[in-house]
């Protein structure tokens, strides 16, 4: 078993802890400007969901794959939108499923295989590195926006008045 691709994997039991949260902070913004932890889930969820229909089978077969640079402010626009369209549960279960499933063709596929997207050479195994990157600066903003609301809330509350 990869370590590479256990990590990636591993994205699963954060969802799973994330259904532990109450709506209200789910579905609100995690800062000025960005995204909710709803809209950071179904991003997961979106994008695991293009690598196993879309760029997997490619990325096995050696090709260049098209760049996505022009597509990728409209899916996550339509990830931030289904977002907010679905019940916390249901969302969190869609991502845990497509994150499963691809780390299980993952776990099953030639980690070497090389192609070739923005004029740049990646093994799937490289790729896969650095989308577990991504994720963990994704993460990282939800768990320190989770940590300020809670622990800021639970401080708050403690307080004594005079």
């Amino acid at each position: 078993m990869n370590t590479v691709i256990s990590k990636f994997e591993q994205l699963t039991s954060f969802l799973n802890h994330l259904k532990q949260i109450d709506d209200e902070t789910f579905y609100a913004p995690i800062g000025d400007g960005k995204w909710s932890t709803a809209a950071i889930v179904a991003h997961f969820h979106y994008w695991d969901q293009i690598i196993i229909e879309e760029r997997l089978p490619d990325m096995l077969n050696g090709d260049t794959l098209p760049s996505f640079n022009e597509r990728i402010h409209l899916i996550n626009k339509d990830a931030e939108q289904f977002s907010k369209t679905i019940p916390k549960h249901t969302l969190l279960n869609k991502a845990i499923i497509s994150r499963l499933k691809l780390a299980e063709k993952l776990h099953t596929s030639n980690l070497s295989a090389s192609f070739q997207l923005d004029n740049h050479s990646y093994s799937l195994l490289q790729y896969i590195e650095e989308l577990c990157t991504h994720d963990e600066r994704h993460v990282k903003e939800v768990a320190s926006f989770l940590y300020s609301s809670y622990i800021g809330e639970s401080i708050h509350s403690l307080q004594m008045k005079p």
